[in-house]
This record gives C-alpha cells, sequence and structure tokens, in this order.
C-alpha cells in the first residue's frame, strides 16, 4: 500500500511516495530535487529508512531530472543513516544527467545504483530472521 508524504512544505511537481515492496521500502521520487524540495524529500528518506529494521530503501529516481548539492546533501544523509543503522540505501532508475552529477562528484562510488526497481530489490540483503 502506496502512501504520499505530507508535509507544511509541500511544493507543486515535486512528491514523495512510499510503497513497501517485497520485504524493502520503495520511495519513489518525481520533480526537481533541490533547496526547495530537500526538506521535503528529507522527511521521505528518513521515513523509508524508519520503516523497517534493518533499513531496505531502494529510492526510485526515475521522475527526478535535476538534483543539485541539497539533493545530494540528504541522498547522502539518508545513506548514512540506513547503514548506521546496519541497513542499506540503493538508488535506481537514475537520469543521465543525475548519473553524471554522481559522477562528477565521486559519489557514484559511494551509492550503489540500479537499472530498475525490480533489480535493486534482488540485489539488496535478505534480513536475517532469527
Amino acid at each position: 500500500m502506496s502512501h504520499f508524504l505530507e508535509g507544511g512544505d509541500v511544493h507543486p511537481g515535486f512528491s514523495c511516495v512510499i510503497t513497501p515492496v517485497d520485504g524493502a521500502t520503495v520511495l519513489s521520487l518525481s520533480g526537481e530535487l533541490d533547496i526547495a524540495t530537500a526538506a521535503e524529500c528529507g522527511r521521505g528518506l528518513a521515513e523509508a529508512v524508519a520503516s523497517s529494521e534493518p533499513a531496505r530503501v531502494v529510492v526510485d529516481m526515475k521522475g527526478v531530472e535535476f538534483c543539485d548539492s541539497s539533493g545530494l546533501s540528504v541522498l547522502i544523509s539518508a545513506l548514512t543513516g540506513a547503514e548506521a543503522s546496519g541497513g542499506v540505501l540503493v538508488l535506481c532508475e537514475l537520469h543521465p544527467r543525475i548519473r553524471r552529477v554522481l559522477t562528477l562528484t565521486g559519489l557514484s562510488r559511494r551509492f550503489r545504483t540500479y537499472d530498475t526497481v525490480p533489480e535493486a530489490i534482488a540485489a539488496l540483503p535478505r534480513p536475517i530472521t532469527s
């Protein structure tokens, strides 16, 4: 069951939708990820990371064609938070411009990226059950 994130700073043209899929949390982003939307995206990322223990988060960026340093900052923060709790956060469906930004900034070495949501989910480590 998907849900849109609600917040006081909702910006037209930007959306965060969280969907549980096969034991993972998929956060689908759409719109520009910039200084105007970074706080809203950060809330969505925090909710996605906190939704399972350990975090198993796929950030679907299919609808994002622009990302500035504020957007990169919230993605890095979410990745760091997921890893600190023993979880994982990956990116998928990157627009060529976003992929280029990650490469130019060296963040392509920090983020695992995949072509599709199913491919990303399949690559996530399975949680250890006792």
